[in-house]
Protein backbone atom coordinates (compact mmCIF):
# COMPACT_ATOMS: atom_id res chain seq x y z
CA UNK A 1 0.00 0.00 0.00
CA UNK A 2 1.53 3.29 -1.12
CA UNK A 3 2.48 6.05 1.32
CA UNK A 4 4.26 8.36 -1.10
CA UNK A 5 2.72 11.78 -0.43
CA UNK A 6 4.76 14.06 1.82
CA UNK A 7 3.48 16.68 4.24
CA UNK A 8 5.25 19.33 2.17
CA UNK A 9 3.37 18.26 -0.97
CA UNK A 10 0.10 18.68 0.89
CA UNK A 11 1.19 22.15 2.01
CA UNK A 12 2.12 23.07 -1.56
CA UNK A 13 -1.41 22.16 -2.64
CA UNK A 14 -3.34 23.97 0.07
CA UNK A 15 -1.54 27.34 -0.14
CA UNK A 16 -3.80 28.23 -3.05
CA UNK A 17 -6.76 28.04 -0.67
CA UNK A 18 -5.27 30.34 1.98
CA UNK A 19 -4.27 33.12 -0.45
CA UNK A 20 -0.60 32.09 -0.41
CA UNK A 21 -0.17 32.97 3.25
CA UNK A 22 2.74 31.31 5.07
CA UNK A 23 2.34 27.90 6.69
CA UNK A 24 5.87 27.73 8.13
CA UNK A 25 8.17 30.16 9.86
CA UNK A 26 5.30 32.02 11.50
CA UNK A 27 6.55 33.96 14.52
CA UNK A 28 10.08 32.91 13.64
CA UNK A 29 9.34 29.23 14.39
CA UNK A 30 10.68 26.89 11.71
CA UNK A 31 8.13 24.46 10.22
CA UNK A 32 5.34 25.92 12.35
CA UNK A 33 2.38 25.86 12.52
CA UNK A 34 2.40 23.29 9.69
CA UNK A 35 4.37 20.53 11.43
CA UNK A 36 2.37 20.47 14.67
CA UNK A 37 -0.86 20.71 12.67
CA UNK A 38 0.18 17.71 10.55
CA UNK A 39 0.94 15.67 13.65
CA UNK A 40 -2.43 16.62 15.13
CA UNK A 41 -4.22 15.47 11.96
CA UNK A 42 -2.28 12.18 11.85
CA UNK A 43 -2.92 11.46 15.51
CA UNK A 44 -6.63 12.18 15.08
CA UNK A 45 -6.91 9.73 12.17
CA UNK A 46 -4.97 6.93 13.89
CA UNK A 47 -6.17 7.39 17.48
CA UNK A 48 -9.08 5.45 19.06
CA UNK A 49 -11.80 4.69 18.25
CA UNK A 50 -10.59 4.28 14.65
CA UNK A 51 -9.61 0.79 13.55
CA UNK A 52 -7.69 0.54 10.28
CA UNK A 53 -6.55 -2.60 8.49
CA UNK A 54 -3.36 -0.78 7.38
CA UNK A 55 -2.50 0.13 10.96
CA UNK A 56 -3.20 -3.24 12.58
CA UNK A 57 -0.61 -5.67 13.95
CA UNK A 58 -1.48 -9.31 14.57
CA UNK A 59 1.00 -10.54 17.16
CA UNK A 60 0.66 -14.33 17.20
CA UNK A 61 1.64 -16.00 20.47
CA UNK A 62 2.64 -12.66 21.94
CA UNK A 63 2.12 -14.06 25.43
CA UNK A 64 2.91 -17.53 26.73
CA UNK A 65 1.25 -18.03 30.08
CA UNK A 66 2.79 -19.47 33.22
CA UNK A 67 0.61 -21.35 35.67
CA UNK A 68 -0.23 -19.02 38.55
CA UNK A 69 1.16 -15.86 36.90
CA UNK A 70 -1.29 -13.07 36.06
CA UNK A 71 0.95 -10.28 34.69
CA UNK A 72 3.06 -10.41 31.51
CA UNK A 73 5.43 -7.63 30.39
CA UNK A 74 5.82 -7.64 26.60
CA UNK A 75 8.04 -5.48 24.39
CA UNK A 76 5.82 -3.84 21.75
CA UNK A 77 7.55 -0.70 20.50
CA UNK A 78 4.69 0.31 18.18
CA UNK A 79 1.79 -0.49 20.51
CA UNK A 80 -1.16 1.89 20.38
CA UNK A 81 -4.25 0.18 21.76
CA UNK A 82 -5.67 -3.32 21.98
CA UNK A 83 -8.43 -4.41 19.60
CA UNK A 84 -8.72 -8.17 20.16
CA UNK A 85 -7.08 -10.87 22.22
CA UNK A 86 -7.42 -14.61 21.65
CA UNK A 87 -6.49 -17.28 24.17
CA UNK A 88 -5.13 -20.35 22.39
CA UNK A 89 -5.41 -23.67 24.22
CA UNK A 90 -2.87 -26.09 22.74
CA UNK A 91 -4.43 -29.07 24.53
CA UNK A 92 -8.22 -28.79 24.32
CA UNK A 93 -10.10 -31.51 26.17
CA UNK A 94 -13.34 -33.04 24.88
CA UNK A 95 -15.63 -30.43 23.37
CA UNK A 96 -13.60 -27.50 24.71
CA UNK A 97 -12.73 -25.26 21.75
CA UNK A 98 -9.03 -24.52 21.22
CA UNK A 99 -9.51 -20.74 20.93
CA UNK A 100 -11.31 -18.25 23.17
CA UNK A 101 -11.75 -14.53 22.60
CA UNK A 102 -10.74 -12.68 25.76
CA UNK A 103 -12.88 -9.83 27.00
CA UNK A 104 -10.91 -6.58 27.03
CA UNK A 105 -11.04 -4.39 30.15
CA UNK A 106 -9.40 -1.07 30.93
CA UNK A 107 -8.13 -2.43 34.25
CA UNK A 108 -8.40 -5.70 36.17
CA UNK A 109 -7.84 -6.69 39.79
CA UNK A 110 -5.37 -9.45 40.55
CA UNK A 111 -7.07 -12.81 41.08
CA UNK A 112 -5.70 -15.69 43.13
CA UNK A 113 -7.94 -18.45 41.81
CA UNK A 114 -6.53 -20.45 38.92
CA UNK A 115 -8.71 -21.09 35.92
CA UNK A 116 -8.83 -20.57 32.18
CA UNK A 117 -8.33 -16.80 31.60
CA UNK A 118 -11.38 -14.98 30.30
CA UNK A 119 -10.34 -11.32 30.51
CA UNK A 120 -7.34 -9.18 29.63
CA UNK A 121 -6.29 -5.61 30.40
CA UNK A 122 -3.28 -3.38 29.89
CA UNK A 123 -1.92 -2.93 33.39
CA UNK A 124 1.10 -0.74 32.68
CA UNK A 125 2.64 1.16 29.76
CA UNK A 126 6.06 2.64 30.53
CA UNK A 127 6.07 4.82 27.37
CA UNK A 128 9.25 3.03 26.29
CA UNK A 129 7.60 0.21 24.34
CA UNK A 130 7.07 -2.13 27.30
CA UNK A 131 3.46 -3.13 27.89
CA UNK A 132 2.33 -5.24 30.85
CA UNK A 133 -0.86 -7.23 30.30
CA UNK A 134 -2.92 -8.78 33.09
CA UNK A 135 -5.00 -11.94 32.63
CA UNK A 136 -8.01 -12.84 34.76
CA UNK A 137 -8.40 -15.41 36.25
CA UNK A 138 -4.82 -16.49 36.82
CA UNK A 139 -3.89 -19.13 34.20
CA UNK A 140 -4.32 -22.72 35.30
CA UNK A 141 -2.35 -24.09 32.35
CA UNK A 142 0.09 -23.07 29.65
CA UNK A 143 -1.70 -21.09 26.93
CA UNK A 144 -0.63 -18.61 24.29
CA UNK A 145 -2.35 -15.31 23.62
CA UNK A 146 -2.64 -13.71 20.18
CA UNK A 147 -2.92 -9.91 20.26
CA UNK A 148 -4.44 -7.75 17.54
CA UNK A 149 -3.64 -4.10 18.17
CA UNK A 150 -3.53 -0.75 16.44
CA UNK A 151 -0.12 0.87 16.13
CA UNK A 152 0.57 4.17 17.88
CA UNK A 153 0.77 7.29 15.69
CA UNK A 154 4.21 8.15 14.35
CA UNK A 155 5.17 11.75 15.06
CA UNK A 156 6.62 13.44 11.99
CA UNK A 157 9.93 15.19 12.62
CA UNK A 158 9.92 17.22 9.42
CA UNK A 159 7.79 18.30 6.48
CA UNK A 160 9.55 16.12 3.90
CA UNK A 161 8.36 12.90 5.56
CA UNK A 162 5.36 11.02 4.21
CA UNK A 163 1.97 10.65 5.87
CA UNK A 164 2.74 6.98 6.61
CA UNK A 165 1.17 4.82 7.83
CA UNK A 166 -1.88 6.58 6.33
CA UNK A 167 -2.15 5.30 2.73
CA UNK A 168 -2.36 7.58 -0.28
CA UNK A 169 -5.91 6.40 -0.93
CA UNK A 170 -6.98 8.35 2.17
CA UNK A 171 -5.16 11.53 1.16
CA UNK A 172 -8.51 13.34 1.07
CA UNK A 173 -8.69 12.97 4.85
CA UNK A 174 -5.40 14.60 5.81
CA UNK A 175 -5.74 17.16 3.01
CA UNK A 176 -9.06 18.32 4.44
CA UNK A 177 -7.71 18.22 7.99
CA UNK A 178 -4.65 20.29 7.09
CA UNK A 179 -6.72 22.75 5.08
CA UNK A 180 -8.94 23.31 8.10
CA UNK A 181 -5.97 23.78 10.44
CA UNK A 182 -4.28 26.32 8.16
CA UNK A 183 -7.51 28.22 7.49
CA UNK A 184 -8.12 28.54 11.23
CA UNK A 185 -5.09 30.86 11.35
CA UNK A 186 -6.65 33.35 8.95
CA UNK A 187 -10.40 32.69 8.72
CA UNK A 188 -11.86 30.81 11.68
CA UNK A 189 -15.33 30.46 10.21
CA UNK A 190 -14.01 28.82 7.07
CA UNK A 191 -11.56 26.70 9.07
CA UNK A 192 -14.31 25.47 11.41
CA UNK A 193 -16.50 24.52 8.46
CA UNK A 194 -13.72 22.45 6.91
CA UNK A 195 -12.87 20.92 10.28
CA UNK A 196 -16.45 19.67 10.52
CA UNK A 197 -16.18 18.19 7.01
CA UNK A 198 -12.91 16.51 8.05
CA UNK A 199 -14.52 14.81 11.05
CA UNK A 200 -17.52 13.68 8.99
CA UNK A 201 -15.29 12.29 6.23
CA UNK A 202 -13.14 10.54 8.83
CA UNK A 203 -16.13 8.79 10.37
CA UNK A 204 -17.45 7.89 6.93
CA UNK A 205 -14.16 6.29 5.89
CA UNK A 206 -13.79 4.23 9.08
CA UNK A 207 -15.51 0.92 8.31
CA UNK A 208 -14.71 -0.64 11.68
CA UNK A 209 -16.91 1.67 13.77
CA UNK A 210 -20.34 0.79 15.10
CA UNK A 211 -23.16 3.29 14.64
CA UNK A 212 -22.95 4.18 18.33
CA UNK A 213 -19.19 4.81 18.09
CA UNK A 214 -19.75 7.04 15.07
CA UNK A 215 -22.43 9.02 16.86
CA UNK A 216 -20.39 9.46 20.04
CA UNK A 217 -17.26 10.54 18.18
CA UNK A 218 -19.12 13.07 16.05
CA UNK A 219 -20.98 14.50 19.01
CA UNK A 220 -17.76 15.02 20.95
CA UNK A 221 -15.86 16.37 17.94
CA UNK A 222 -18.54 18.75 16.67
CA UNK A 223 -19.67 20.21 20.00
CA UNK A 224 -16.70 22.61 20.40
CA UNK A 225 -16.95 23.55 16.72
CA UNK A 226 -20.60 24.52 17.14
CA UNK A 227 -19.79 26.52 20.28
CA UNK A 228 -16.98 28.43 18.56
CA UNK A 229 -19.14 29.12 15.49
CA UNK A 230 -21.84 30.57 17.73
CA UNK A 231 -19.29 32.77 19.51
CA UNK A 232 -17.97 34.10 16.20
CA UNK A 233 -21.47 34.82 14.90
CA UNK A 234 -22.37 36.66 18.11
CA UNK A 235 -19.18 38.72 17.95
CA UNK A 236 -19.91 39.62 14.30
CA UNK A 237 -23.44 40.81 15.11
CA UNK A 238 -22.15 43.06 17.90
CA UNK A 239 -19.81 44.93 15.59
Amino acid sequence: MSNSITIQQTLNWLTAFITQRPTTGVGGNANEPALTSANYVMQTIVAPPFRWEWNRINATSAITTVVGQSDYPISLSDYGWLEKATLVNPNPVGTTPPNFELEIFSVLAKDGERNRPQKIAVLLDDNAGNITFRLFPVPDDVYTVDLAYQKAPIKAAGLNTSWAPIPDKLAFLYERGMLAQMQMTYNQQLGLSNLEIFFRQLVGAADGLSEMERAIFLEDALRPIRMRQTELQTATRRK
